[in-house]
């Protein structure tokens, strides 16, 4: 990556999950989305590395510091799905999906309000992939690029999930609320965007969060052993 944070100490006193976890920002509400295939779009654009053979795929989980079971985990789930898929949709829940949803959860166990999204709008020509909520969110789908994110020009239901979305941010900037229930200590639900219309899910329930649940999630220092630590 060219630019991403760096703990320094000064700036960045710690990593970002660990100061949420400690309450250092209890006091500012949170409202947090990701796509449903981040890395899919990375993939198109030749910004990650092929990865089509089980070894291959044990190789990025090694170094990534993610445990051996997380592999089997996924071709469990996802039995059907070719090799690049199983890896893009690890991938994904790694750098976005997983870090996201502990960013939330911990800054609601740390006595913060902080309410989850994911963004789940689907095309024939288009994923929910990195970037493609952008649009939608700020109302600008009409925008240069915005087509190659979204697979085409938008319709009316894309218009009017766009709208949706403007309006939930909207009101989160006035009230704090954005239209769904907040994740609390215990639960966490999540608000999808998707057509035709969105819904409600419980990630305390989904068998991707149940894999990663014992998995020790630090990124910003993989160097360290990646289990038995949330």
């Amino acid at each position: 990556m060219i630019f991403q944070p760096v703990v320094d100490g000064e700036v960045l006193p710690a990593d970002p999950l660990r100061l949420i976890a400690s309450g250092a920002a209890r006091d500012v509400d949170l409202l947090a989305c990701h796509t449903l295939e981040e890395c899919w779009f990375l993939h198109a654009v030749g910004a990650v590395r092929e990865v089509t053979s089980e070894a291959e795929l044990e190789e990025f989980a090694e170094a990534l510091r993610l445990p051996a079971n997380l592999v089997n985990d996924y071709r469990t789930s996802m039995p059907d799905a070719p090799v690049l898929d199983r890896y893009l949709s690890m991938f994904g829940d790694a750098k976005f999906g997983e870090y996201t949803t502990r960013l939330a959860e911990h800054h609601a166990k740390a006595g913060g309000r902080s309410y989850l999204a994911r963004f789940a709008r689907r095309r024939a020509d288009a994923r929910p992939w990195h970037n493609a909520d952008i649009p939608f969110a700020f109302g600008n789908l009409d925008a240069l690029g915005a087509e190659f994110l979204n697979g085409g020009p938008p319709d009316e239901l894309d218009h009017a999930l766009s709208q949706r979305m403007l309006c939930s941010w909207a009101d989160f900037a006035a009230t704090g609320d954005p239209g769904w229930p907040a994740v609390t200590a215990t639960t966490t639900p999540v608000k999808s965007w998707a057509l035709p219309h969105d819904h409600l899910t419980d990630d305390d329930t989904s068998p991707f969060r149940t894999q990663w649940r014992n998995v020790r999630f630090d990124l910003l220092h993989p160097g360290r052993a990646a289990t038995g630590h949330r």
